[in-house]
């Protein structure tokens, strides 16, 4: 197991330290304090190929881009835990569209953040409940979105879901139940419930069937939801 842990602050890598070993006693971990040119300078790392990557969202060297687009432009690649001070809903959704599978606050505990390490290790991704429900009140289209789209509000709505929430539609329409969607998409149950009531609020559904209803009688889905 090969793991990478990008923290500027040396008791934190410590303390991420602690939670690699308990869930992976024997782990390779690599420890970087910055994304500089040279970050790996001195680490005794060739290849940059990791089978886990867990990232400070607020790291020295990363200049006018985001960590994730620094992490690749260095060449590094893995699945990637954001784990950061930051509780703040829109640096989670951030974190996620730039491509972690994971945002997990500095305080969750050794007990919960090593296995939802090993989630993400596993290829699933991790949202905690809280944050997840934050997001989901989040209201705001991708820029330019409103003027693409004309002011037609189904036609936005519709325009404003991602390609993940197509996914979880598809099988929500089928009938399967949460737990069941998580295991097709390799998601963690709280990010489909997250997922899910977006998709509610963006069709103006109260539930599964009304939102599969509301689909079908505006053919937003190429008929598709059935």
């Amino acid at each position: 197991m090969k793991i990478l842990v990008a923290d500027d602050h040396p008791l934190f890598r410590e303390a991420l330290e602690l939670s690699v070993r308990y869930q992976w006693p024997s782990a390779d971990i690599v420890f970087v304090g910055s994304l500089e040119d040279n970050a790996f300078d001195g680490t005794g790392v060739d290849d940059r190929a990791f089978d886990l990557i867990v990232l400070d969202w607020h790291m020295p060297g990363v200049g006018d881009s985001d960590p994730i687009s620094r992490l690749r432009a260095l060449d590094v690649r893995g699945p990637i835990a954001v784990v950061t001070g930051s509780e703040q809903p829109s640096i989670a959704l951030e974190a996620l569209r730039c491509g972690a599978a994971a945002f997990l606050p500095k305080t969750t505990p050794r007990r919960v953040l090593a296995p939802s390490l090993k989630v993400v290790a596993d290829g699933g991704t991790v949202v905690p409940a809280g944050i997840a429900l934050a997001l989901a009140g989040e209201d705001r289209l991708p820029a330019g979105l409103d003027e693409e789209v004309g002011g037609d509000e189904d036609v936005v709505e519709h325009a404003s879901l991602t390609d993940r929430e197509r996914e979880v539609f598809s099988l929500l329409s089928t009938g399967a139940t949460n737990k069941e969607i998580a295991r097709r998409l390799e998601l963690a149950e709280v990010t489909v419930k997250f997922h899910t009531r977006r998709i509610f609020k963006k069709l103006g559904a109260r539930n599964r069937a009304d939102a599969v209803r509301r689909a079908q009688e505006t053919g937003l889905f190429g008929g598709n939801a059935t």
